[in-house]
């Protein structure tokens, strides 16, 4: 089988492309895993919690 020979660099540009995509969002585009997402989920409920229930309890 032949291949193409822009081949090779499409699939080398896709590659260093998505690598970039990755690295640029996880440290600067403010993307996060499902764990920290979790994290900061139950973090921003407990604390909306104890906002709400303040003028009740006092």
């Amino acid at each position: 089988m032949n291949t193409p020979e822009w081949l090779k660099p499409g699939i080398y540009g896709a590659l260093i492309g998505a690598v970039f995509v990755g690295v640029v969002g996880f440290t600067w585009g403010g993307w996060v895993t499902g764990g920290t997402a979790n994290d900061r989920a139950m973090s921003m409920s407990r604390d909306d919690v104890v906002a709400s229930m303040v003028p009740v309890c006092l």
